[in-house]
């Protein structure tokens, strides 16, 4: 979060993201890339990371997509959320756990930070994410 509050008031473009200055937290990122208006695909996640996701690099998440089971419906609110936070670019820190994944024995943070494409539009999430017993310190 430091990283991305050091470009206020502006909000960071996904170029301005060296991965190289964030050895320490690669295997807990992720990149997410909004395709339209209701869409996103998840692009890049680390060993941690694609762990608690369940190796889901490349799927597509809609906030009109099928709910018929809890996953589908996650899909869905995490999508709406992903819209609300590139409507008003802030870093947002949450907690939770995954019952949706059959893991809700499983307490995650996570920090999810846009990030402007090549046209200044927004259009990325970078974040970490991993399980409160991993937390670094």
């Amino acid at each position: 979060m430091e990283w991305w509050l050091s470009f206020a008031p502006n909000t960071p473009a996904k170029s301005d993201f060296d991965i190289l200055d964030h050895i320490d937290l690669i295997p807990d990122i992720f990149l997410v890339k909004r395709l339209n208006d209701t869409d996103f695909e998840f692009r890049v996640h680390g060993e941690s990371a694609n762990n608690i996701f369940d190796d889901n690099i490349g799927k597509t998440i809609s906030t009109n997509g099928s709910e018929t089971n809890d996953k589908e419906k996650e899909d869905v609110r995490l999508a709406k959320y992903y819209v609300e936070l590139l409507k008003q670019p802030c870093c947002l820190r949450n907690e939770g756990n995954l019952p949706f994944l059959k893991k809700e024995h499983i307490r995650f943070e996570s920090l999810d930070c846009p990030l402007l494409d090549e046209n200044k539009k927004l259009t990325y999430i970078i974040g970490t994410i991993m399980t409160l017993d991993d937390k670094k310190t």
